[in-house]
């Protein structure tokens, strides 16, 4: 084995694992030493490997167990590729590959004198590389796993915050219809009323069209996911992966939606409090428990800094959505309480003026 390739093949690994590191602590290197290791090793180490030890054993037994080698490892590749990505067949190939590779290894085991002489030093950075394409697919298969659950919860989240909406509405109905002519405190209530509905509908409406905004951003104008069933199954092509793209759509500097998130639902409880009676103390609570915005101490990393980052600092798209749809969820609770709360108190005024009025 030429030491020049080996030499290469140790660096691509460490440039690989420092890449790895740098990425876990969330340093923009980090991405690139990953992707140049990633491209040094195949290019530079991989295939000439293959190379040598195929043309130097190919009269023999060894030679074809290495064209099997070859063909399982570059199927296994490709089926955890296609996996991570969500295209149809990565399990298949990954079965496949690592089937050829299984048998590949029992022919190794069976001939490992010949394959002694192979030089098994120069197979060091393969197990190094192994070692990352296996935790690639195990991390792949807990993610997809992690994905499906949070779109279960999106959804159920999807028809409890329906049906939220439909009781308030009826709610709202019910309480326009009591009679207010000559009360003037009924008056000065369904004013209040109006101002919680406006308030309600406007941030609702805003998260709404969030969420549509992300998912174009995100899927690259998959226009066919807002066709009625924008939220029912949201494990798409790439939301699984592509968390770069939701991190700069809701943290970017300059225009990141998160911030402006935050000022509107720091606006909306501030004005949702002003209706309230000074002497609801619970009310007042609730609503701020509901629509808070602090940041909770959980450690001293990065994404822990401010309620922005905590929420949607490195989440694929569907765990931010069901974020968003969790934030629509409360606002509607909030509503229904003071809707609530109004109705009660315009049954009381309403039946103390017909008692007055009676001779």
């Amino acid at each position: 084995m030429n030491k020049g390739v080996l030499i290469w093949g140790y660096i691509a690994s460490f440039i690989l694992l420092l890449g790895a590191i740098f990425m876990n602590l969330n340093l923009i290197a980090g991405k690139v030493l990953y992707l140049t290791g990633f491209m040094a090793f195949n290019l530079g180490y991989l295939i000439p490997l293959f190379y040598v030890i195929f043309k130097k054993n190919q009269e023999n037994k060894i030679g074809i167990v290495v064209v099997f080698g070859i063909l399982g490892f570059l199927t296994f590749l490709t089926g955890v590729s296609f996996f991570v990505v969500n295209w149809g067949g990565g399990i298949v190939l990954i079965y496949v590959g690592g089937g050829i590779l299984i048998l590949a290894i029992l022919s190794i085991i069976a001939l490992s004198r010949r394959f002694y002489e192979t030089h098994i030093d120069s197979w060091f950075p393969i197990l190094i590389f192994g070692v990352f394409i296996v935790i690639s697919l195990l991390t792949g298969m807990v993610h997809r796993h992690i994905m499906r659950s949070f779109s279960v919860m999106n959804k159920e989240k999807i028809e409890l915050l329906t049906a939220v909406r439909e009781k308030n509405n009826r709610v709202f109905q019910n309480l326009i219809q009591i009679d207010t002519i000559g009360s003037r405190s009924l008056k000065k209530l369904n004013e209040q009323v109006s101002v919680l509905r406006i308030e309600s509908q406007n941030i609702f409406q805003y998260i709404e069209q969030l969420k549509f905004d992300l998912i174009k951003e995100v899927e690259a104008g998959a226009y066919k996911m807002l066709d009625g069933k924008t939220l029912d199954n949201l494990v798409p092509v790439q939301s699984n992966v592509e968390i770069n793209s939701v991190k700069r759509y809701m943290l970017n500097k300059k225009t990141g939606k998160a911030y402006e998130l935050k000022n509107r639902l720091y606006q909306h409880k501030k004005n949702i409090e002003q209706t309230i009676p000074a002497n609801e103390q619970w009310l007042q609570t609730y609503v701020a428990i509901h629509l808070d915005t602090k940041t909770y101490e959980l450690s001293k990393r990065r994404f822990d800094r401010t309620w922005e980052d905590q929420h949607f600092y490195n989440f694929p798209l569907i765990t931010v959505l069901n974020t968003l749809t969790d934030l629509e969820w409360k606002t509607c609770m909030v509503e229904g309480e003071l809707l609530n709360y109004y109705f009660q108190e315009a049954i009381l005024i309403d039946r103390n003026a017909n008692v007055n009025d009676k001779p």
